[in-house]
């Protein structure tokens, strides 16, 4: 019984660090931060390098190529290793997102939680 309120009491704790790890921002503030803001299609799921290709359904803000590629901070090894935050983006392969991130669409965009990043 100990051991079921302990992993409780975890999981509550992590889910409240997850929502206290970002500074609130208003979606205006969000908007205005960000290079970049499109919705896309995740080409794969998290990889080695933590670096996922989204394929671009239209641009909300500046544009770029129709394939772009996202540093999301989630990494997965083929040996089932990896590392991931608490503002960490965990896009799956066919998930549609919108990606408020900060960069050039023609390089590597870095993207998080915080900066508005979230699965439509």
């Amino acid at each position: 019984m100990l051991w079921l309120i302990a992993l409780v009491t975890a999981a509550l704790v992590l889910a409240s660090t997850a929502r206290a790890s970002c500074v609130r921002t208003t979606a205006a503030e969000q908007r205005a931060r960000a290079d970049v803001i499109f919705d896309g299609l995740a080409l794969e799921g998290p990889t080695a390098t933590g670096i996922q290709r989204f394929r671009v359904i239209r641009y909300l803000k500046r544009r770029g190529p129709g394939i772009v590629r996202v540093n999301t901070g989630t990494v997965r090894r083929a040996d089932g290793s990896g590392m991931t935050t608490s503002v960490s983006l965990f896009a799956k392969r066919g998930e549609r997102w919108r990606i408020f991130a900060r960069g050039s669409a023609r390089e590597i965009l870095q993207t998080t939680l915080c900066d508005g990043s979230r699965r439509r």
